[in-house]
């Protein structure tokens, strides 16, 4: 193994790496390649900190770094570390509300430089417009090193000497609430982590790493370029939207790189699966992967078992899977499971799952919650599980996990309030998440803020979900359970755990299903939802609301702030229930609606009718229907094209979603690249179908 633990900052590693033969390779979407080595890299980043330099920044100066190009993005990323500016990392924003979170972001740094593209930074200038942010624009615009720019010739980068306890980046949330929260990570933290995760998956320089994350995420941009970078290993990197819009390409690229280590949060393993066709992928060779991990959101069981059965038969280790647990404020990783049992789970009794409870063990085969352990800590992180008064609780407790050690940050950024709060005089950071140890192993059960309180019990959405989906009632990815009274705690300033004993504040149950028909057709379907979540988990449904898109950060985690919100503005229609049975359509009755039934296809998943009959509607009406439910801010016609639009690719594949839902098997994602406005795609559907426009 490469030693590594001499290095103090992360300029020193970069400068170390100059004469090294390893190399980061860049993917885009027609799987070209572009190789660069380590050396050649920081060649480029010298060039980048001269133009940085050139336009003002100093040792010190705050850089916003927005570039969807990962090659770019890296040389502006290397220059701030060599030139001891402060990178800020934010995602390139495709929607108001992603553009919007850098302006929120800039409002709380002290004039920060933006390094854009200009198509980037024209869209922020009609944002600003638009809401009238001209002031907070023109600070951006005095500060602007656009990406394409060239250094003035003659200009010679001046390198800093950082120590080991500056400040390499903050890295911001991108999104489960609407204010950004910036967490502070040093040198020491960075460095400290990555050795611990080279330590714990056993990499090597003989490995070869393949990311689809963003670089904006700390899975992306620590795990899988920094990590690899210490190691001096080489890896490859696919832009997050290339990903989206062909997932299987990550696939292939595993197999012609021969890559051996890959990651993804379950959303990405989800969608490989909806778009993976065996019979297409014939020579699909996995051999080379020995581990592919999976964290950054909560671990689906039974999602992981069905992604490694279906790709055990192109050669992918059936003991590939690593659950792994981290944050951002650990510089990312916390605990690992061992290389020799790495996928070990549990089936627990989910009424023994509220905080303060000890869980309630089951026999495999029982019906309860299967949780999967994500291992124990790695080097230099202390773990501890509290109660609610702060006191350690015994195994198999549920309660607080909260970490200490000099991988973890020291604070966010400019949030003294924040950080007396979940930073006790011990060092011990509270991470929000809720979880308990068994047999010395660590199991999340969920999100402090995502608890649900009602009926008396604590419970997790993220259990309702996957009791939804295994019942077959909808589809993975198709259903958000969220609480309208904890939003409303959030957004006070009121966290769950904030709540006195004796305070029984009811909460609103509410069911998010992607619906797009007429309202009354999602009727029997919300009928099944609340008898089944009241039979299985005692919970009652307040209501069944039809959202038309499923609002997703850029590594997929669901926003069920943003959900509750809109519904709450009365942008959602909602079925409310009762006991027994829907207030908007009680004299509709029903058998059970399970997906793949021979039911009268009223349910969610059958999108044919958006909000008209499939077989009395055009393609092009249909499509039509889809496009304008899922892109917002704009109304699309025939002939727009719908790259023109900017929309996002997230967004893509919600539309290609919906036309696989009324025309199964007849689209591939990359269609839409070849057959880009409604016009042109509903003959080519019309073809293959054989009907007429």
């Amino acid at each position: 193994m490469t030693q590594h633990s001499h290095f103090q900052t992360l300029s020193a590693l970069l400068l170390a790496r100059a004469d090294s033969d390893q190399r980061i390779t860049f993917i885009d979407a027609q799987a070209n390649r572009q190789s660069v080595s380590f050396g050649e890299m920081l060649q480029r980043a010298l060039q980048r900190l001269a133009h940085l330099q050139s336009k003002g920044a100093v040792a010190g100066s705050v850089l916003i770094i927005q570039s969807s190009n990962n090659a770019l993005f890296i040389e502006a990323f290397w220059a701030c570390l060599l030139g001891g500016i402060v990178a800020v990392p934010v995602v390139t924003g495709n929607n108001r509300e992603q553009r919007n979170l850098l302006f929120l972001i800039a409002q709380k740094l002290d004039s920060p430089f933006l390094f854009s593209s200009e198509g980037d930074f024209q869209q922020l200038e009609q944002l600003s417009e638009e809401f009238g942010l001209h002031d907070d624009f023109n600070k951006l615009a005095s500060r602007l090193c656009l990406s394409d720019a060239e250094s003035p010739p003659g200009v010679e980068p001046k390198l800093a000497t950082p120590t080991a306890d500056d400040v390499a980046f903050i890295q911001f949330s991108s999104g489960s609430t609407r204010v950004p929260k910036g967490v502070v990570l040093s040198h020491q933290n960075i460095l400290l982590n990555a050795g611990s995760i080279i330590e714990g998956c056993k990499m090597s320089n003989e490995d070869h790493l393949l990311s689809w994350m963003p670089l904006t995420h700390d899975m992306g941009l620590i795990g899988f370029h920094l990590t690899p970078l210490l190691c001096n290993t080489s890896h490859s990197l696919i832009p997050t939207d290339v990903f989206v819009r062909r997932p299987v390409l990550w696939l292939s690229e595993a197999q012609q790189m021969r890559a051996s280590i890959l990651c993804s949060p379950n959303f990405g393993y989800e969608h490989v699966l909806k778009s993976f066709k065996p019979e297409k992928q014939p020579r699909l060779d996995l051999s080379s992967v020995r581990l592919l991990f999976n964290g950054a959101e909560p671990i689906s069981v039974s999602l992981c078992q069905q992604f490694m059965q279906t790709m055990s038969s192109f050669g992918l280790d059936a003991n590939a899977m690593i659950p792994v647990y981290g944050l951002a404020e650990a510089s990312l990783a916390v605990t690992f499971p061992s290389l020799h049992q790495r996928f070990t789970t549990l089936t627990l009794d989910r009424s023994s799952l509220a905080l303060g409870q000890t869980v309630k063990l089951l026999n495999h085969d029982s019906d309860g919650v299967q949780i999967v352990s994500v291992g124990k800590p790695v080097a230099h992180v202390q773990l501890l599980i509290k109660d609610e008064q702060g006191a350690q609780c015994n195994e198999n407790v549920t309660g607080r996990i909260c970490i200490r050690g000099n991988n973890v940050t020291r604070g966010y950024y400019n949030e003294p309030a924040l950080n007396e709060k979940l930073i006790d005089s011990e060092g011990w950071l509270d991470t929000g998440d809720l979880g308990f140890v068994n047999e010395k192993q660590l199991y999340i059960t969920g999100r402090v803020k995502d608890i649900i309180f009602v009926n008396g019990l604590n419970v997790y959405p993220q259990d309702l979900e996957e009791l939804l989906i295994q019942e077959r009632l909808v589809e993975r990815g198709k259903v958000v359970v969220a609480s309208q009274a904890a939003i409303d705690q959030v957004t006070t300033g009121r966290g769950i755990a904030d709540k006195p004993a004796t305070d029984q504040i009811s909460e609103r149950l509410l069911v998010f299903i992607l619906h797009r028909a007429e309202l009354a057709m999602l009727a029997p379907l919300a009928r099944d939802i609340t008898r089944t979540l009241a039979k299985e988990a005692g919970v009652n449904v307040y209501a069944v609301v039809a959202a038309p898109r499923i609002p997703k950060t850029s590594s997929g985690k669901v926003r069920r702030f943003y959900l509750v919100t809109e519904f709450a503005q009365g942008s959602y229609p909602s079925i409310v229930q009762t006991q027994t049975t829907s207030e908007l359509a009680p004299q509709v009755q029903s058998e059970p609606h399970k997906l793949g039934s021979n039911s009268d296809n009223t349910d969610v998943n059958i999108v044919k009718t958006v909000g008209l009959e499939a077989n009395s509607t055009s393609s092009r009406l249909q499509l039509l229907a889809i496009c304008n439910a899922q892109i917002e801010g704009m109304h699309v016609e025939i002939d727009d094209n719908l790259f023109d639009l900017g929309i996002s690719s997230m967004t893509l594949a919600q539309i290609h979603a919906s036309i696989e839902d009324v025309w199964p098997g007849q689209v591939d994602i990359t269609d839409l690249f070849d057959y880009p406005t409604v016009a042109e795609l509903s003959v080519y559907i019309n073809k293959k179908v054989g009907t007429s426009p």
